[in-house]
């Protein structure tokens, strides 16, 4: 028996782009903190119910009920696409160099107190919003591979 609460929303997606310079151990925490984060902002549109059960009755737990895609793009890429994102008014998650290289976050307040947004090193951006939206903000990037 499938158990559904909503209806699946078709209209968005989640696409993460990332920095296509990183080692495999970046590219995976990178795109964990991001789906994190979309995740926990996204609450009860998150997902579009509790489980899937099967015949013999076990409840399996729903995954998100948007698409997540994956891309890839140069690091200068990301610093343009960041502009763009933020412009868009989209649910939106930057995961900074910062981000990776410490687990506290004072030590992030600190370093980012002095510098400016240009000079940001971008490990990955996270995009959630109506399909046709963020397939223009990331047309440009090729498919994680």
């Amino acid at each position: 028996m499938v158990y559904m609460s909503k209806p699946q929303d078709f209209s968005k997606k989640i696409v993460i782009v990332i920095n296509k310079t990183l080692e495999q151990w970046q590219v995976l925490n990178t795109v964990a903190h991001i789906s994190a984060y979309i995740g926990h902002k996204l609450g009860d549109d998150f997902d579009s119910g509790d489980f899937f059960e099967t015949q013999d009755d076990i409840k399996h737990p729903r995954n998100s009920q948007y698409p997540i895609i994956l891309l890839r793009a140069k690091p200068t890429q990301l610093s343009n696409l960041i502009q763009k994102v933020r412009e868009s008014g989209m649910l939106y998650h930057g995961f900074i160099k910062e981000m990776i290289d410490t687990t506290n976050d004072s030590e992030i307040v600190d370093t980012l107190e002095n510098k400016n947004d240009v000079d940001i090193d971008y490990l990955g951006i996270g995009i959630f919003g109506p399909i046709e939206q963020v397939n223009s903000l990331t047309k440009n990037f090729q498919v994680w591979r």
